[in-house]
């Protein structure tokens, strides 16, 4: 096989090659540094494609077609690349609009001149075929050449110098890829050195051929330090950007690197020379933290840091960092703020108290409701019994006068007892102390308590209940429940009625039941009972007002007894509301005190 043909092959090669690389790029697109990546390697791969067949031509004519395909990619191939340098070490923002004008001015001019060469030599000031030689093509170069090889030297100069300076700022993991790029980009413009001095005679351009050094050196670094993943511009802001603070030091305690939230939390860092500096004379006033970094061991803790503006408080970790072999290599602090978090912990615990405070004062205020208030009223109501017995002869205006009276005592002393049971409610509902008692004296009692105002309605109560009856409940919710809805019953039957009370046996539990006359629940009552809705005041059959308390009391503490309240009701017939509870306590592992209820 003739050496032009084995050439042309090595050629194909490199253009597969950089094909390849831009393909794989192209997949990362979203990134700017991707697209200018896979941009450079396509023109590369052009620039190869070109001249694999230009060095096979067998006439000037198709020497001069493969030229023109070759600077379709030659005259781009160091701006790309210096573009996407710029992009690679974090230098994006100087890429305005503006600049990529300046930057791509040089290379659409070449190109425009090299295809208009026969017009104007300037580029090319010869074109010739040379049969006899083993490179067919000889090119005698014009003033325009050395214009767009000087721009190219002076892009890879500026690169080169961005990938050094990068390069000395890194972090091990990037210097590796730095060093893989540099060394891939490095092969051709040696080549092209070669190729423009001749140092040899000879026409063959050797820069076609470097690519596939330059792309296997920049595959194997894709595949073996991701290349394309993460560029150092990536790791530099999301160093740089972090709201927690970050000192690196190495395994003396010298401060390797820090990023600006650090600076935030110690100030002084600005006066430690990286690579350099050790951070101890900075922690002279944090003993415990200086303790930590001293005793090389992963630790965590908090601590406050006075500032111009006063103590901030952090929360600061300690790791040690490990080489892959597992060999520890250096440290890095990382602080997390919690100043704002501590005032609003401090905020809710000051919230915390004074909700404890009111709450306090409330429970007095019931107190005294309990004892200055609703005492009296018990007196102020046994007097008005015995006054309304001596006052049965008096006419009928001063009679009804006192009657009134008596009865809005009577609601005022309801509305009191009312008002307490839901107090104890809200305080006790937690609070559930079954006991085993007598349930005919928990009747007796709520009929007891029911009579006066059943009296002065003409309404005839009466309790249906066995002596022996026993119930498992807590006594004062249960005697609250029959008080309340013997206080509703009488409260909506008409003068002349007929309220009963009572509770029967059925299997473990005992049912309790409050029957009426009256004119039936109200749809907004049953709501009360059916879901967890607001209580609904209602007006009785004598203009009696209520809080609508009462039912809702019933209700909760009924469930906290383990049963449910339930209703049957007809309107203008009467109601029957109801509930069950455990007659006995449960046996030993036989499950709650308080069952699901009926």
């Amino acid at each position: 096989m003739e050496i032009p043909n084995i050439m042309s092959i090595v050629l194909l090669i490199a253009a597969l090659l950089m094909l390849y690389i831009s393909f794989l790029a192209f997949r990362k697109r979203r990134l700017p540094v991707a697209r200018s990546t896979a941009l450079a390697m396509l023109a590369a791969a052009v620039y190869s494609f070109g001249y694999a067949f230009e060095i096979v031509g067998r006439d000037l004519e198709s020497v001069k077609f493969w030229l023109k395909v070759e600077y379709l990619g030659i005259p781009f191939i160091s701006t790309l690349w210096l573009v996407f340098v710029l992009q690679y070490t974090g230098r994006e923002a100087v890429l305005k609009r503006g600049v990529y004008a300046l930057l791509f001015a040089i290379p659409v001019l070449t190109l425009l001149l090299h295809y208009t060469n026969d017009y104007h030599h300037l580029f090319y000031r010869e074109v010739r075929y040379d049969a006899d030689a083993i490179i067919s093509t000889v090119l005698v170069k014009g003033p325009w050449y050395w214009v767009h090889i000087t721009y190219n030297y002076l892009e890879a100069a500026a690169g080169m110098a961005l990938f050094a300076f990068a390069y000395a700022k890194a972090v091990p993991v990037v210097r590796k890829q730095i060093a893989v790029m540099a060394l891939g980009a490095a092969a051709p413009w040696a080549l092209n050195v070669i190729y423009v001095l001749k140092p040899f005679g000879s026409n063959l351009d050797l820069i076609p051929f470097s690519f596939v050094l330059s792309g296997l050196f920049y595959i194997w670094g894709i595949y073996r330090f991701n290349l394309l993943r993460l560029a150092p511009i990536a790791l530099e802001q999301a160093f740089e950007t972090m709201l927690d603070g970050v000192v690196i030091l190495d395994f003396d305690n010298n401060v390797v690197n820090f990023n600006r939230a650090a600076l935030r939390v110690f100030g002084e860092l600005r006066n430690v020379k990286r690579h350099s500096g050790s951070i101890v004379p900075l922690l002279d006033k944090y003993p415990e933290l200086l303790e930590s970094i001293r005793r090389e061991q992963a630790a965590e803790s908090r601590l406050p840091i006075e500032g111009p503006d006063g103590a901030r408080h952090y929360d600061y970790k300690l790791s040690i960092v490990y080489d892959k072999g597992r060999r520890p290599i250096g440290k890095m602090l990382m602080f997390h703020e919690i100043t704002e978090w501590l005032d609003q912990q401090e905020k809710l615990l000051e919230g915390a108290r004074q909700l404890e405070r009111l709450n306090a004062f409330k429970d007095r205020l019931f107190t005294v409701v309990a004892h200055d208030i609703r005492d009296p009223l018990a007196v102020l109501i046994s007097l008005t019994e015995l006054l309304e017995r001596e006052l049965e002869e008096l006419a009928g205006d001063n009679l009804e006068a006192f009657q009134e009276l008596r009865g809005q005592v009577v609601d005022t002393f309801q509305l009191v007892e009312t008002l307490l049971d839901w107090f104890r409610s809200q305080r006790e509902s937690g609070a559930f102390r079954p006991t085993l008692g007598d349930a005919a004296s928990l009747v007796r009692q709520a009929v007891d308590s029911a009579r006066i105002r059943a009296e002065m309605k003409r309404i005839r109560i009466e309790a249906d209940i066995r002596e022996d009856l026993m119930v498992y409940g807590d006594k004062g919710m249960l005697a609250s429940i029959l008080r309340n809805l013997l206080s509703n019953a009488i409260k909506f039957t008409d003068a002349g009625g007929f309220v009963q009370v009572g509770a029967r046996k059925e299997e473990d539990r005992v049912a309790f039941h409050v029957r009426d006359t009256g004119r039936g629940l109200a749809p907004e009552a049953e709501q009360c009972l059916l879901r967890d809705a607001d209580p609904v005041s209602g007006i009785g059959t004598e203009g009696e007002r209520g809080l609508g308390l009462g039912l809702a009391i019933a209700k909760e503490f009924v469930r906290l007894n383990g049963g449910v309240l339930r209703a049957d009701s007809v309107p203008g017939q009467g109601s029957t509301l109801s509930f069950s509870v455990p007659a006995m306590p449960p046996r030993e592992g036989g499950g709650e005190a308080a069952g699901d209820g009926d």
